[in-house]
């Protein structure tokens, strides 16, 4: 049971769309609680009529959240499908490495979560604009930090070029691969005495307990194997077939 909890931590830690959907909430969340603070007035009034301030109209207001919302979702699409051309074509000289580094890099993954994150604001603010003929609600705070966020995402955007440029680089993936190889060293068991292995006489009457299924062994649970195997007065031997 641990062993799959394990598996599965590492399965989300290491998936694309766990960040980017954390980051697509928080705006949702972001530009709700800023429309309240706008509906409540918490605002003062000399703050709105700033110049700090988006104080336009609400014409305006839906002109500049749909321009926001519209290229942000759009440029998101767009640079992210030649990306993942521009690998295909890369993996078939550096392996398929490279795309599994692209997907669990937490760089990429911010990038793609600020553009998704700027938009589900966008639109969630978008919502609320009012005319004169509707109510007349324009949510200036949350206006002026939708700009913010449309600027935030043009500098992302730059990084982005620039990451990727510099990952697709073959030393860089093969940097990459030494560090996972070294990590896998380092989780291994710690040298220093080892009990010493019984003699083969000892495995004369064992039973071999065979897996039918494909694939390769991902999770080891080595603790809950040796407790259940001490637990049983018993001893296992873990055999590996070529």
């Amino acid at each position: 049971m641990k062993a799959r909890l394990n598996q599965a931590l590492a399965a989300i830690s290491d998936s694309f769309w766990v960040l980017p959907a954390i980051l697509s909430a928080g705006g949702a969340f972001l530009a709700l609680a800023l429309v309240r603070l706008d509906q409540n007035g918490t605002v003062p009034l000399w703050m709105v009529e700033s110049s700090w301030l988006y104080n336009g109209g609400a014409e305006g207001a839906r002109t500049l959240l749909g321009a926001v919302a519209s290229t942000t979702i759009g440029i998101a699409g767009t640079v992210f499908t030649i990306t993942i051309a521009a690998l295909s074509l890369a993996a078939q000289q550096m392996g398929p490495r490279l795309l599994h580094n692209f997907t669990r890099d937490r760089g990429n993954q911010f990038v793609l979560g600020a553009f998704l994150g700027t938009f589900s604001y966008a639109l969630m603010v978008l919502r609320t604009v009012r005319t004169e003929a509707e109510g007349a609600f324009v949510p200036h705070l949350a206006l002026t930090v939708g700009i913010g966020l449309a600027f935030v995402c043009v500098a992302t955007l730059v990084y982005f070029v620039g990451h990727m440029a510099g990952r697709i680089n073959v030393d860089t993936v093969i940097d990459l691969v030494s560090k996972d190889v070294r990590r896998a060293i380092d989780g291994l068991p710690a040298n220093g005495p080892q009990a010493r292995p019984p003699p083969a006489a000892f495995w004369r009457d064992a039973v071999p307990v065979v897996d039918q299924r494909r694939g390769y062994l991902q999770q080891l649970d080595e603790a809950s194997l040796a407790k259940w195997a001490a637990d049983s007065h018993t001893a296992i031997r873990l055999l590996v077939t070529r």
